[in-house]
């Protein structure tokens, strides 16, 4: 009868026993959970330990994302050497896969890095391949940010209008699918600041309220704050005082919190000379 219950424990032990595949999945999980707190020491160290895992039992999930997730671990922490060898690795391995998930994110994390390091021609090359991948495949959720990283881009080397073009057409998609506020917020503003370095201020007061608005549904007063900044500039730069002025006194008190109320200030003795 004991033997009988060592053999039915055993089987019941078994049953419940953990596969490498339900260990990658909860590895990557937890990995991205350190990116999220910020932690990226652990996010690192665990990113390695599913990599490791993952090559000696050939699962491509924990390759692909081990390789990524230890660029993007690198990256976070300033480094941009390894991050880059091993968002290469991430691009390297997807190549042959049929995940476009895993090619459209790798291509990405190099484009990021290149945008960091200034160099733009690669940057767009490999922001363009993530766009063909997610259009391709029909991934409306994909298309905003692929074409904001494109747009970003554009505005960094200073040709504004492309950069308006695509962050149109990220923000027009986001509205579509419905996308989270946040990001519509962020698109908002960076159209509203493009906007504004062309001089077309009637247009820049459209995004950058709009943007302003949002941010102010979601509490994130920093956000709140630049939008209001660049949309009391605008206002004044249009001649529209009392406009101005009330966009900077309704967001002095949190500018002062944030301690750049002296910006707020300065607006307010341009915005008195109108």
């Amino acid at each position: 009868m004991l033997r009988v219950f060592y053999i039915l424990l055993l089987i019941v032990t078994l049953s419940f026993a953990e596969t490498p595949k339900e260990k990658v999945d909860k590895m990557v999980v937890k990995a991205w959970e350190y990116y999220e707190e910020g932690r990226f020491i652990k996010m690192e160290r665990l990113s390695r330990e599913l990599l490791e895992y993952s090559l000696k039992h050939n699962i491509p999930k924990g390759i692909a994302e081990g390789y990524y997730y230890l660029g993007v671990a690198y990256f976070s922490m300033g480094n941009k050497s390894k991050a880059l060898e091993y968002a290469n690795k991430a691009v390297e391995y997807s190549i042959d896969k049929d995940n476009y998930r895993w090619k459209a994110y790798s291509h990405t994390l190099v484009g990021e890095i290149m945008r960091d390091l200034k160099k733009y021609k690669d940057a767009l090359k490999h922001f363009k391949i993530a766009l063909d991948l997610a259009e391709k495949n029909g991934n409306k959720k994909m298309l905003p940010a692929a074409l904001a990283n494109i747009g970003n881009i554009y505005f960094e080397k200073g040709e504004l209008n492309k950069a308006v073009e695509y962050y149109r057409r990220g923000l027009k998609i986001a509205k579509e699918i419905n996308l989270r506020k946040s990001y519509i917020a962020l698109n908002s503003y960076n159209l509203g600041i493009t906007y504004y370095r062309l001089k077309k201020y009637s247009e820049a007061v459209k995004f950058l309220k709009e943007a302003l608005n949002i941010y102010n549904q979601l509490k994130d007063t920093r956000s709140k704050i630049n939008s209001a900044y660049f949309l009391a500039k605008s206002y004044i730069k249009s001649g529209k005082k009392d406009k101005a002025l009330k966009v900077i006194k309704d967001n002095l008190q949190d500018a002062e919190k944030l301690k750049v109320d002296y910006k707020f200030l300065k607006l307010l003795r341009k915005a008195d000379k109108i």
